[in-house]
């Protein structure tokens, strides 16, 4: 169980595929009490487009325009509204994708990538949510891209989810460090005999080199994103 308001946005967590469908379906219905913006939503499975075509002409009354990302194509081109653009991501990198997208008057996303897995049976997402335009804005861009083929991968949110895993093994490691710091001055006020110059100075050393240790980690992260995308 996960408790809604302990989720934080900007951060990964892993859900199964009804709750990226309920995190999408909340954005949507936050959407639709908005005046204008346009709305990307994506279908990555079979049956899904059918499913939400009422719902689609509903909201293309609100919305200065839908975008329909779906491995389905619609049963009669007449049958979305004239402000719902639809666009086939069948055997595309977007198929991996959960998302919807508001770019209105307040921004808002939600996106997860669906990690393939032999040992399950179902759809496991990794993503976010954000009310970040900055981020939103990168993610869009992405999207774009990918669309009209000058991309092939989702870069920003590749850039976003290694930034979130390497901040996460550094906050973990200065956690591990500083209860071993603490062990290490605990240990020395019960013996304050063992505390000597030469002690002390070592153990500043090594706190010393363990922060620059831990600040070469993401710059190393970083360097091997720039690798992959160049």
């Amino acid at each position: 169980m996960v408790r809604l308001p302990a989720l934080s946005a900007n951060t990964f967590y892993y859900c199964d595929d009804m709750i990226a469908r309920a995190f999408c379906d909340a954005l949507v219905e936050l959407a639709s009490h908005q005046t204008g913006g346009e709305l990307t939503l994506t279908y990555p499975f079979h049956g899904e487009l059918d499913a939400q075509e009422h719902r689609l002409q509903l909201l293309a009354r609100k919305l200065t325009g839908i975008r329909v990302l779906a491995v389905d194509t619609p049963r009669k081109a007449s049958a979305l509204a004239s402000r719902v653009r639809w666009y086939s991501i069948a055997g595309q990198p977007l198929a991996r994708f959960r998302l919807a997208l508001h770019d209105g008057h307040r921004p808002m996303l939600f996106i997860a990538r669906d990690e393939k897995s032999v040992l399950a049976d179902h759809a496991r997402y990794v993503g976010f949510f954000s009310f970040d335009p900055d981020v939103i804005g990168e993610i869009a861009e992405d999207l774009d891209q990918l669309l009209h083929g000058a991309a092939t991968q989702m870069g920003a949110f590749a850039r976003l989810e290694l930034l979130h895993r390497t901040t996460q093994r550094v906050s973990h490691e200065l956690e591990s460090y500083s209860r071993r710091v603490e062990l290490a001055v605990r240990r020395a006020r019960r013996r304050p005999d063992v505390l000597t110059p030469a002690r002390l100075d070592k153990i500043l050393g090594q706190a010393v080199a363990k922060m620059r240790e831990l600040e070469e980690i993401p710059r190393r992260a970083m360097r091997a994103m720039d690798r992959k995308t160049h």
